[in-house]
């Protein structure tokens, strides 16, 4: 065989070997307060092209006046619509609309931080925003309600 052949064989067969396993970890958050309660868990790449997947938990609103359709629901890796974990902060938009004739839609975003002194905890806020609420004073305006939430991740 010439040298140009086993070249090209090694490189093709180093383009159909797996790839080096990339390191996973685990993100697990938690609300419940008289707004909402949610329980969120996923897996994450800690590559900076990874992101969340496996999502899964519930999302429940307390709040009297939320659309019905949205209520409760389980969570999925579709409801993640933007995600950042970076440099000790915790970012996360999850957002739904209900299904059917009238429009609602609801979007949760949470930013935490990682204080200095620890690995693996997150503490931060959430607000929550409901669109429309048709019993609210402004039935064509979003509600907001906010809170704390904590997170860890590892």
């Amino acid at each position: 065989m010439t040298n140009v052949r086993m070249a090209f064989l090694a490189a093709f067969a180093g383009m159909m070997m797996p790839g080096a396993a990339m390191a996973t970890g685990s993100l697990g958050c938690a609300i419940d307060d008289a707004n909402m309660k949610l329980e969120l868990e996923a897996l994450f790449s800690y590559s900076d092209i990874g992101g969340l997947f496996q999502t899964r938990g519930e999302f429940q609103s307390k709040v009297k006046e939320s659309p019905e359709a949205l209520r409760r629901f389980a969570l999925a890796d579709s409801d993640i619509k933007q995600q950042w974990m970076r440099d000790k902060q915790l970012k996360l938009m999850i957002y739904r609309e209900a299904e059917g004739a009238d429009f609602a839609s609801v979007k949760l975003i949470i930013e935490a931080t990682q204080p200095e002194d620890e690995d693996f905890a997150y503490s931060g806020r959430y607000r929550l925003e409901f669109e429309p609420l048709p019993d609210g004073p402004e039935p064509d305006q979003a509600k907001v309600f906010e809170g704390s939430i904590g997170c860890s991740a590892g």
